[in-house]
Protein backbone atom coordinates (compact mmCIF):
# COMPACT_ATOMS: atom_id res chain seq x y z
CA UNK A 1 0.00 0.00 0.00
CA UNK A 2 1.46 3.44 -0.90
CA UNK A 3 2.58 5.43 2.14
CA UNK A 4 0.04 8.22 1.64
CA UNK A 5 -2.87 5.75 1.69
CA UNK A 6 -1.75 3.96 4.83
CA UNK A 7 -3.67 4.73 8.00
CA UNK A 8 -1.97 6.79 10.68
CA UNK A 9 -1.59 4.94 13.98
CA UNK A 10 -1.28 6.98 17.14
CA UNK A 11 0.21 5.12 20.07
CA UNK A 12 -1.40 5.82 23.41
CA UNK A 13 0.26 5.93 26.79
CA UNK A 14 0.90 2.81 28.82
CA UNK A 15 -2.25 0.73 29.18
CA UNK A 16 -4.08 2.40 26.27
CA UNK A 17 -4.69 0.83 22.89
CA UNK A 18 -3.28 2.65 19.85
CA UNK A 19 -5.91 4.56 17.87
CA UNK A 20 -6.31 4.42 14.12
CA UNK A 21 -6.95 7.70 12.33
CA UNK A 22 -7.42 7.83 8.57
CA UNK A 23 -6.36 10.96 6.75
CA UNK A 24 -9.07 13.19 5.32
CA UNK A 25 -9.39 13.93 1.60
CA UNK A 26 -7.82 17.33 2.24
CA UNK A 27 -4.95 15.74 4.17
CA UNK A 28 -4.32 13.27 1.35
CA UNK A 29 -4.43 16.10 -1.19
CA UNK A 30 -1.85 18.11 0.76
CA UNK A 31 0.38 15.08 1.25
CA UNK A 32 0.18 14.15 -2.43
CA UNK A 33 0.94 17.70 -3.51
CA UNK A 34 3.96 17.84 -1.21
CA UNK A 35 5.26 14.58 -2.66
CA UNK A 36 4.72 15.85 -6.22
CA UNK A 37 6.70 19.02 -5.50
CA UNK A 38 9.56 17.15 -3.81
CA UNK A 39 9.71 14.59 -6.64
CA UNK A 40 9.75 17.33 -9.28
CA UNK A 41 6.41 16.26 -10.75
CA UNK A 42 4.84 19.67 -10.16
CA UNK A 43 6.74 21.10 -13.10
CA UNK A 44 8.24 24.54 -13.38
CA UNK A 45 4.90 26.34 -13.46
CA UNK A 46 4.55 29.11 -10.95
CA UNK A 47 0.85 28.43 -10.55
CA UNK A 48 -1.21 25.85 -8.67
CA UNK A 49 -4.87 25.22 -7.96
CA UNK A 50 -6.59 22.77 -5.62
CA UNK A 51 -10.21 21.80 -5.00
CA UNK A 52 -10.67 21.20 -1.27
CA UNK A 53 -13.57 19.55 0.52
CA UNK A 54 -15.54 22.06 2.61
CA UNK A 55 -14.45 20.51 5.91
CA UNK A 56 -12.35 21.85 8.79
CA UNK A 57 -9.32 19.96 7.45
CA UNK A 58 -9.31 22.36 4.47
CA UNK A 59 -7.66 25.12 6.52
CA UNK A 60 -4.47 23.28 7.59
CA UNK A 61 -4.29 21.53 4.22
CA UNK A 62 -4.50 24.83 2.32
CA UNK A 63 -1.86 26.35 4.58
CA UNK A 64 0.43 23.34 4.12
CA UNK A 65 0.07 23.34 0.32
CA UNK A 66 0.69 27.09 0.19
CA UNK A 67 3.88 26.77 2.24
CA UNK A 68 5.18 23.90 0.09
CA UNK A 69 4.53 25.79 -3.16
CA UNK A 70 6.07 29.02 -1.91
CA UNK A 71 9.17 27.10 -0.82
CA UNK A 72 9.41 25.42 -4.24
CA UNK A 73 9.11 28.82 -5.93
CA UNK A 74 11.85 30.33 -3.72
CA UNK A 75 9.42 32.60 -1.86
CA UNK A 76 9.94 31.35 1.71
CA UNK A 77 10.15 34.91 3.05
CA UNK A 78 6.48 35.39 2.11
CA UNK A 79 5.27 32.13 3.65
CA UNK A 80 4.26 33.60 7.04
CA UNK A 81 1.97 36.29 5.59
CA UNK A 82 0.58 33.96 2.93
CA UNK A 83 -0.08 31.33 5.61
CA UNK A 84 -2.09 33.75 7.74
CA UNK A 85 -4.05 35.10 4.79
CA UNK A 86 -4.81 31.72 3.20
CA UNK A 87 -5.88 30.30 6.56
CA UNK A 88 -8.21 33.24 7.25
CA UNK A 89 -9.81 33.22 3.80
CA UNK A 90 -10.28 29.46 3.61
CA UNK A 91 -11.81 29.49 7.11
CA UNK A 92 -14.14 32.29 5.99
CA UNK A 93 -15.10 30.35 2.85
CA UNK A 94 -15.89 27.28 4.97
CA UNK A 95 -18.59 29.23 6.81
CA UNK A 96 -20.55 29.43 3.55
CA UNK A 97 -19.44 26.57 1.30
CA UNK A 98 -21.53 23.44 0.99
CA UNK A 99 -19.15 21.05 -0.75
CA UNK A 100 -15.97 22.53 -2.25
CA UNK A 101 -13.51 25.41 -1.88
CA UNK A 102 -10.97 26.21 -4.61
CA UNK A 103 -7.56 27.64 -3.69
CA UNK A 104 -5.43 29.03 -6.53
CA UNK A 105 -1.94 30.53 -6.31
CA UNK A 106 0.34 31.99 -8.93
CA UNK A 107 3.33 34.29 -9.23
CA UNK A 108 3.63 36.80 -12.02
CA UNK A 109 5.30 40.20 -12.38
CA UNK A 110 6.69 40.20 -8.81
CA UNK A 111 3.26 39.49 -7.29
CA UNK A 112 1.94 36.40 -5.54
CA UNK A 113 -1.80 36.20 -6.15
CA UNK A 114 -4.11 33.95 -4.19
CA UNK A 115 -7.78 33.33 -4.98
CA UNK A 116 -10.32 31.52 -2.82
CA UNK A 117 -13.65 30.52 -4.31
CA UNK A 118 -16.44 28.65 -2.55
CA UNK A 119 -19.51 26.97 -4.00
CA UNK A 120 -22.28 29.15 -2.60
CA UNK A 121 -24.69 30.79 -5.01
CA UNK A 122 -23.59 34.02 -6.67
CA UNK A 123 -26.47 35.93 -5.06
CA UNK A 124 -25.58 34.74 -1.53
CA UNK A 125 -21.89 35.43 -2.21
CA UNK A 126 -22.55 39.00 -3.37
CA UNK A 127 -24.72 39.78 -0.33
CA UNK A 128 -22.14 38.30 2.07
CA UNK A 129 -19.25 40.20 0.45
CA UNK A 130 -21.18 43.45 0.52
CA UNK A 131 -21.72 43.05 4.30
CA UNK A 132 -18.07 42.11 4.79
CA UNK A 133 -16.89 45.13 2.81
CA UNK A 134 -19.15 47.40 4.88
CA UNK A 135 -17.48 46.23 8.11
CA UNK A 136 -13.92 46.23 6.73
CA UNK A 137 -13.85 42.52 5.72
CA UNK A 138 -10.90 40.85 7.38
CA UNK A 139 -8.46 43.13 9.24
CA UNK A 140 -5.63 40.63 8.65
CA UNK A 141 -6.27 40.85 4.92
CA UNK A 142 -6.21 44.65 4.91
CA UNK A 143 -3.04 44.76 7.03
CA UNK A 144 -0.90 42.09 5.31
CA UNK A 145 -1.93 42.06 1.66
CA UNK A 146 -0.63 44.57 -0.83
CA UNK A 147 -4.10 44.64 -2.33
CA UNK A 148 -7.22 42.51 -2.18
CA UNK A 149 -10.73 42.40 -3.51
CA UNK A 150 -13.78 40.47 -4.53
CA UNK A 151 -14.49 39.48 -8.14
CA UNK A 152 -17.67 37.50 -8.73
CA UNK A 153 -17.52 34.56 -6.28
CA UNK A 154 -13.77 34.92 -5.67
CA UNK A 155 -11.95 36.68 -2.82
CA UNK A 156 -8.35 37.40 -3.76
CA UNK A 157 -5.21 39.02 -2.38
CA UNK A 158 -1.74 39.85 -3.65
CA UNK A 159 1.63 39.99 -1.93
CA UNK A 160 4.61 41.78 -3.43
CA UNK A 161 7.43 39.28 -4.05
CA UNK A 162 9.99 41.50 -5.77
CA UNK A 163 11.21 45.06 -5.62
CA UNK A 164 7.83 46.55 -6.49
CA UNK A 165 6.54 48.98 -3.83
CA UNK A 166 3.39 48.09 -1.95
CA UNK A 167 0.89 50.88 -2.56
CA UNK A 168 -0.95 50.69 0.78
CA UNK A 169 2.05 50.35 3.12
Amino acid sequence: MPAMLQPHIEHGTAGQQPTLRLLSWNGLLAMGDGLAVRAGWAGQDRSASWLLSARPSAVPSARRMTAVRLASWGLCEHAKNADLLVGALVADALRHATAKVRLSLWVEDDLLRCEIEDDRSALAFTASCRKAADRGHNPVLARLACCWGVAGKVVWFELVTGDRACEHA
